[in-house]
């Protein structure tokens, strides 16, 4: 042995986001000049460092290295004792290395974080919505659901009212709301709600606001409408009635031309070709070449910005047709192909295609939900615009090999069209923000569960919303640093600097379909 050892305290406890210490003392028992390098080792060496990490002694000296532990204030630091190592490793003689074994006991906080999904509820007779509840704690959780209007004038349904979640990640309710009273006619009422989220032996709790705007039955414009055509039609009855035409006998007339001869056959000129039918142009469609005055070009090519694929006035897609049942054993997605069950992330993709204004857009009489026929051309037409791109990454059909299929990557670059760097640059609260958020959702997993799912349907109801609205307004989310940490998480992912800033490259790779496990296309 050349060595001597020690480690002083052996246990320590810290709290998450602070900083403890301990102490490693080494001595130079052999004859020769020796040096000594010094690791962590065990489930804490992610957030604990060693200064100085090498130690060179002479025979018989002796030094003192330090070991700070400093767990972030985040789930990567489970609450509870852990075990570690310090490896000390003689250079000249590595066979008699020495681990010393310590514990640090990490002390437990928790944070929730919860959000009603959408914000803003709209219905007549009543209408759904999730609850998507966080815990950003290092300890598992217990929190109970509840909801409350202002007006005490609706009834909801919550299942299940009461979620676990393990540290670091989601759950998710359903939400059903009623009206107790049905407005026939008028004007929308908003009614206010609060959703409380209480955690288990907290008795304060966590607000979330919302709002449910219920529309009337009949609106306002069938009323003016109506009472329009029932004015109309009185008028029309009383001139009918108030008008007497003269009526004459053409019978004389008849019989003073009696004697008129019939034309020849041929002796009239040729009638005029009918002028040639213009097709009407549909709503977001380009004009045909040579079309109108001036012959104005087509969609975009390949030379657009990656991220302004669908560039363009907003446009109001036509409505779809309603998707038809699903046979019992139809596939469900991620990703998604022809013959699955229908989905509102498929939904929020097709109003995505609808609203591109280029060579790729979705024309009328698709089918909301489902891989149609005519999704199926546009989505492949989208994905080969997006591999000609040369200011993206071009790395989509890497995850989305079959083209006219809908995968993560594909998803992903949708969700990144049309967002700028300084849209959501820090503390910026807009629409754009939340783009980019479903788009690292869906970039930065590999694999999808159910619950990510219903996250994911969120995200697309709002899309859709946003889409429906000429993709005016939309609900905002404010860029903090949850969102800092996932484009983090996605530049490191992708091989980008990892900086936590979504310059235009990284908006640029994300549009490319450039995601984690590039290849695997989800569960």
């Amino acid at each position: 042995m050349t060595m001597w050892t020690s480690l002083d305290p052996a246990a320590v406890a810290v709290e998450p986001g602070g900083r403890a210490t301990a102490r490693l003392r080494v001595r130079n028992t052999g004859d020769t000049v020796e040096e000594y390098r010094l690791s962590v080792v065990g489930a804490p060496a992610g957030w604990a460092r060693v200064e100085p990490d090498t130690l060179r002694l002479y025979p018989g000296s002796e030094a003192t290295a330090e070991i700070s532990f400093a767990p972030p204030r985040s789930p990567d630091a489970p609450a509870g004792p852990a075990s570690y190592g310090i490896r000390v490793e003689p250079r000249q003689h590595p066979d008699v290395r020495d681990v010393l074994e310590g514990q640090v006991t990490v002390a437990p906080f928790s944070e929730l974080r919860a959000e009603l999904l959408p914000s803003v509820l709209v219905g007549r007779f009543r209408t759904r919505a999730s609850v998507a509840v966080d815990n950003l704690g290092n300890t598992a959780l217990t929190a109970s659901l509840t909801l409350r209007d202002e007006t005490n004038r609706l009834t909801y349904e919550m299942a299940p009212n009461s979620v676990q979640i393990a540290p670091g990640r989601a759950a998710f309710a359903k939400l059903v709301i009623r009206p107790q009273q049905v407005r026939w006619t008028g004007g929308s009422e908003q009614h206010r709600l609060t959703l409380m989220v209480r955690r288990s032996g907290d008795d304060t709790g966590l607000a979330v606001s919302g709002t449910f705007d219920q529309r009337p039955v009949l609106p306002r414009w069938l009323l003016v409408a109506g009472s329009g055509l029932v004015a109309a039609s009185v008028a029309f009855v009383a001139l009918w009635m108030g008008f007497q035409p003269k009526v004459n006998t053409a019978t004389g007339e008849m019989q003073a031309g009696s004697s008129a001869q019939p034309v020849p056959q041929g002796a009239e000129s040729p009638l005029p070709s009918a002028p040639a039918s213009v097709p009407p142009v549909q709503p977001g469609a380009s004009v045909p070449a040579g079309a109108g005055a001036g012959g104005g070009g087509g969609g975009g090519g390949g030379d657009s910005a990656a991220s302004d694929l669908g560039a363009g006035p907003p446009v109001v897609p036509p409505p779809p047709k309603a998707a038809p049942k699903a046979a019992p054993n139809a596939p469900q997605g991620p990703v998604w192909d022809m013959g699955y069950k229908p989905d509102d992330i498929v939904t929020f993709a097709q109003y995505r295609l609808a609203t591109l204004g280029n060579e790729c857009t979705l024309r009328p009489g698709w089918t909301a939900g489902i891989i149609d026929k005519a999704t199926q051309t546009s989505l492949a037409c989208y994905q080969q615009h997006v591999m000609r791109d040369q200011k993206s990454s071009r790395q989509l059909t890497a995850t989305d090999k079959k083209p006219g299929t809908l995968g993560r990557a594909t998803l992903a670059s949708m969700w990144a069209q049309g967002i700028k760097a300084e849209d959501v640059k820090a503390g910026a609260s807009n629409f754009r923000v939340r783009q980019l958020a479903a788009a690292l959702w869906w970039a930065n997993q590999s694999q999808i569960s159910d619950a990510d799912l219903d996250h994911d349907r969120g995200y697309a109801k709002q899309g859709i919303d946003y889409f429906k609205a000429a993709q005016q307004g939309g609900a905002p989310m404010k860029s903090d640093g949850n969102l800092a940490k996932a484009i983090k998480d996605y530049q490191s992912y992708v091989g980008l600097p990892t900086t936590g800033v979504a310059d235009q490259k990284t908006i640029n790779w994300l549009v490319g379909g450039d995601v984690k496990d590039r290849g695997v296309p989800g569960r």
